[in-house]
């Protein structure tokens, strides 16, 4: 006998009612973005110029590749754009994409052959389980690992943004990069939804 999970599929209703409604949703379909997480990158920008003085980026996790466009619309100064995901990414004119965990050693070799950038951008998400704590150890992990990237590769004044989870405690990770940079906060864009506990680490100017 066929058991059907009623509570699964009218959860699954609503998040599609949701997502359709969605007002960023319907704009990024509109401004031709491939996920509404391209806004969220668009408030960072405008808020701390980041792109202000920016020549070379990469963008960790990138796939779909919305904040990559939104990189291509309005670095107008920027000369070259990385991009870097486990998943596939749809090319995009004047990215250059590399299938690898930047974490790998075979990435690392490549890193050293590109060079020191002046922003390192990581909306790296871990594959949630509904598990708060679980699901922020992970999310706290991968900011770590996105930290020591970037200190290791960014130029001297370049910027560190990065997603995590505002379920426990990364005191220890903002002491490092408050040790590492001039400027530290934390910032909820508006385009995120708000009963989503995603907030973006911002680290200005490294020392």
């Amino acid at each position: 006998m066929k058991i059907k999970n009623k509570s699964f599929k009218d959860k699954s209703k609503k998040w599609l009612k949701r997502h359709v409604d969605d007002e960023f949703v319907q704009k990024s379909i509109s401004d031709n973005y491939r996920s509404r997480a391209a806004y969220k990158l668009i408030e960072i920008i405008d808020k701390y110029k980041i792109l202000d003085e920016a020549e070379n980026v990469i963008d960790l996790g990138s796939a779909p590749g919305s904040w990559c466009q939104v990189l291509k619309n309005h670095g107008k100064s920027l000369n070259s754009i990385i991009s870097v995901d486990i998943l596939e990414m749809e090319e995009i004119k004047g990215v250059t994409f590399y299938r690898s965990d930047f974490l790998s050693p075979e990435f690392k070799n490549i890193s050293k052959t590109i060079g020191e950038f002046d922003l390192v951008l990581s909306d790296i998400s871990p594959n949630l389980s509904g598990n708060k704590v679980s699901d922020f150890l992970l999310s706290k992990d991968l900011v770590e690992n996105a930290l020591s990237y970037s200190l290791q590769n960014l130029n001297t004044n370049g910027h560190f943004v990065a997603k995590y989870f505002r379920t426990g405690d990364i005191s220890d990770v903002l002491t490092i990069c408050k040790r590492n940079f001039h400027k530290v906060t934390s910032f909820k864009p508006k385009s995120s939804r708000k009963n989503s506990s995603e907030i973006y680490l911002v680290c200005l100017r490294k020392k």
